[in-house]
């Protein structure tokens, strides 16, 4: 055989083996096409409902549990800024001065 027939037999060979290669990544691409679909029905039906049920629980939960911790804290300032505005209001030296003078 000539160089001519085993270009042409390697050019055969070469197209086949490119053709096996497209059709194993276009199987791979289509079930791949139709899992996404079927996950994507899924998430329609049942995910998504079910994961924002979820997340309005959660924050629920973090609004009723945040504030019962922060309650203390607030009414703890509240007083004492109520304190402090009662020393401020009696026990003003200014202010004294100003009684001392009527």
């Amino acid at each position: 055989m000539s160089v001519g027939d085993w270009r042409d037999v390697s050019i055969i060979l070469l197209s086949l083996e490119g053709i096996l290669i497209g059709l194993i990544y276009g199987a791979i691409f289509y079930f791949l096409w139709k899992g996404f679909r079927i996950a994507h029905g899924w998430l329609q039906r049942i995910g998504l409902p079910q994961g924002r049920r979820y997340a309005a629980l959660v924050r629920w939960y973090t609004f009723r549990y945040s504030h019962k911790v922060v309650k203390p804290f607030v009414t703890a300032e509240a007083v004492a800024s109520q304190t402090t505005g009662f020393f401020r209001a009696f026990f003003n030296p200014s202010q004294k001065s100003i009684r001392s003078q009527q």
